[in-house]
């Protein structure tokens, strides 16, 4: 009788370990995507987007290829101030067209002196486009550096004049380090 019992309760732990084991290889996991958003994978072969913090599903980023490229390359005194060229690359695979950025002339006490916008228009893919900015009353010596801002509102790619995500446009453009002058966003 005692030997039936042991086998008994043998049998059901085996069960129960067999059980246990089977739930768990099919419980469900999280796996990490290519793009880095979250992802369930449910038992039943389906699979979901993990939600965010709030409730909010994960919203998918488009990948932009290519890029924008800013560059100084030239500064100069002359004309009763400051002169900067600047060159905009469009590596980008569809036109740009519209940036206007401002372009700040920043003392060394980190106060701006003046701020100037220009605009970069009709820029085709490979393409680059020059202009030049001038900020008058003072001399190149006295800007420390060379701060780029705004530049919403343009129209490149997905991006369009109903675009309302501030700072959108200017991430897209990658400002490249300048020897004349400290130069960044």
């Amino acid at each position: 009788m005692k030997k039936i019992h042991r086998r008994a309760r043998a049998c059901v732990i085996a069960a129960a370990a067999a059980l246990a084991l089977t739930l768990a290889v099919a419980a469900d996991f999280e796996v990490t995507g290519p793009d880095g958003r979250r992802i369930l994978l449910k038992d039943d072969g389906t699979w979901r987007y993990v939600e965010g913090k709030g409730g909010e599903a994960a919203k998918e980023k488009p990948k932009v290829a290519g890029e924008a490229v800013l560059l100084l390359e030239r500064r100069e005194d002359g004309r009763g101030g400051c002169i900067f060229g600047l060159r905009l690359l469009n590596s980008f695979p569809h036109p740009i067209q519209s940036f206007v950025p401002t372009f700040s002339a920043i003392r060394s006490n980190d106060v701006a002196y003046d701020s100037v916008t220009t605009g970069f228009v009709t820029l085709k893919p490979g393409d680059s486009q020059s202009r030049e900015i001038l900020f008058r009353g003072i001399s190149c010596q006295d800007v420390a550096r060379l701060q780029v801002s705004g530049g919403d509102r343009c129209t490149m790619g997905d991006l369009d004049r109903f675009t309302f995500e501030e700072g959108a446009c200017l991430k897209r453009v990658r400002i490249v380090p300048s020897v004349l002058v400290r130069f960044d966003k």
